[in-house]
């Protein structure tokens, strides 16, 4: 941070150099002190080459005075590309049509969820001040809003993660085989919306590369977007792959997996499995079966419903490039290291707490943003013009850590039942219902939109 305030100090100074060596922009003519902004600008107002009558690459005009005997000619500009700065107000409207997906995974946990084929439509404004030719800085903020168009898929994954299985050993710690319970599911999301903000500091055509001029910029970004899956049907099947029974077989290099089923005495303790190769067997005595979490299951309503917020500071550059007096494009990257947040809410959960079941952080440097975006603008007049173009972000956090937060009432039940022992209840009363997992999240969104727009220049 040290190095990036330093930069923008001596940039500071760069920028206002021009105006410190020439007295406020003054210059001589062989008579009397003038201002070269009186000169084609109609008494001032917001200038750029936009447009408002002139490009870039031309110079100042030469003024020639006549005395008795001598002829003096001004300085003309040795910048063959200098023109006036931006200086004044200016509006921009846009509407944005956006694809974009979002997914997320659990590293120990096994799970994954992302959220396909979402389509936004976004409208957006930005404002900017630009100080002028004397003070070559500008102040931009802008904000954004959109909703979902039309519906798009939610998969709930926790059949491809290897961390779904677990780890069967024995008591002389002997590892025995692995069980699990593969489930995915699949909704349906519609009536999605995203809010966002952002505002920033730059230095107005700091520097410039033939006709492309160049404006750095530090700022501060927020985006926060909330999804809602309805509608879901999945299934769920209990496995168990030991050395002493397995429902899994291998047929032509395919792995096939039957349905866990036991047999439990009155006492709730399992006395024997069903095998694929050893047929079902009870080991004397009566039993009940157990077929475990294996099921298919329909939720109607609300399944899944997440609020995810990234926010943070960005550095920034912009460029422009002058096609003509009346079009010209812009286009411009973003780097940026935003906090994540994401609260998410399951309300089938039985044994999850209600209404936020879920809760996902990544601090600052744990996640970054890449933003793109291109502009062409014609204009129609002095102070309005049409733009059409693209945009791009690209958001990850690789370690964000987890929060699960428990239902006490579900689990007292379970205690009561004999399901749960001492040493597991107290342990979870002492996290105050809430399991902590560090490093645990993946997350990443994305999105590409095609802009068009109006801008206005006061």
């Amino acid at each position: 941070m040290r190095k990036i305030g330093l930069f923008l100090i001596n940039a500071s100074i760069v920028a206002a150099m021009p105006g410190i060596a020439t007295a406020a922009g003054t210059y001589y003519n062989g008579n009397l002190y003038q201002n070269p902004q009186r000169y084609g600008n109609n008494g001032g107002g917001y200038y750029n080459s936009y447009g408002a009558g002139r490009g870039y690459g031309q110079q100042m005009t030469t003024v020639k005075t006549t005395t008795t005997k001598t002829t003096r000619k001004s300085v003309s500009s040795k910048n063959k590309n200098s023109s006036q700065k931006k200086q004044g107000f200016a509006l921009d409207f846009n509407y944005i049509h956006e694809n974009a997906n979002w997914n997320f995974e659990l590293d120990k946990a096994g799970s994954k969820l992302h959220y396909d084929d979402l389509v936004w439509n976004v409208i957006s404004g930005e404002g900017a001040l630009y100080f002028g030719d004397n003070v070559p800085m500008q102040v931009k903020v802008g904000a954004r809003y959109g909703k979902q168009f039309g519906k798009s898929a939610m998969i709930d994954d926790d059949i491809s993660a290897d961390g779904m299985w677990m780890e069967i050993i024995d008591d002389e710690g002997d590892f025995r085989g692995v069980t699990g319970t593969p489930a995915i599911s699949a909704g349906t999301s519609e009536k999605g919306k995203q809010f966002g903000f952002n505002a920033s500091f730059g230095l107005t055509d700091l520097f410039s590369a033939g006709r492309v001029r160049f404006t750095p910029s530090v700022g501060y970004r927020y985006l926060k977007y909330e999804l809602t899956t309805k509608d879901n049907a999945g299934l769920m099947v209990d496995v168990l792959h030991t050395d002493y029974a397995s429902n899994c077989m291998e047929i032509g290099g395919e792995i096939q997996c039957a349905p866990y089923v036991g047999f439990v005495n009155d006492s709730g303790q399992i006395i024997g499995y069903a095998s694929i190769e050893d047929g079902l067997s009870v080991p004397g005595g009566t039993a009940s079966l157990d077929l475990g979490n294996t099921y298919y299951y329909e939720q109607a309503g609300t399944s899944h419903k997440y609020t995810t917020e990234w926010a943070g500071p960005y550095l920034a550059l912009d460029m422009e490039y002058a096609m003509s007096d009346y079009n010209y494009m812009t286009g411009g990257i973003e780097l940026g290291l935003p906090m994540y947040s994401s609260k998410g809410d399951q309300p089938y959960r039985i044994d999850w707490a209600h209404p936020t079941s879920v809760e996902d952080k990544g601090g600052l440097g744990d996640a970054y943003h890449l933003g793109l975006n291109a502009m062409w603008t014609t204009m129609i007049s002095k102070v309005v013009g049409f733009s059409l173009g693209f945009t791009y972000d690209y958001y990850k956090v690789s370690k964000a850590d987890a929060k699960t937060y428990l239902n006490p009432a579900y689990y007292q039940e379970l205690y009561d039942a004999g399901y749960i022992t001492d040493e597991e209840m107290n342990s979870y009363k002492s996290k105050g219902w809430v399991l902590d997992s560090k490093d645990e999240v993946k997350s990443v969104y994305k999105s590409m939109g095609i802009r068009a727009g109006v801008n206005v220049r006061f």
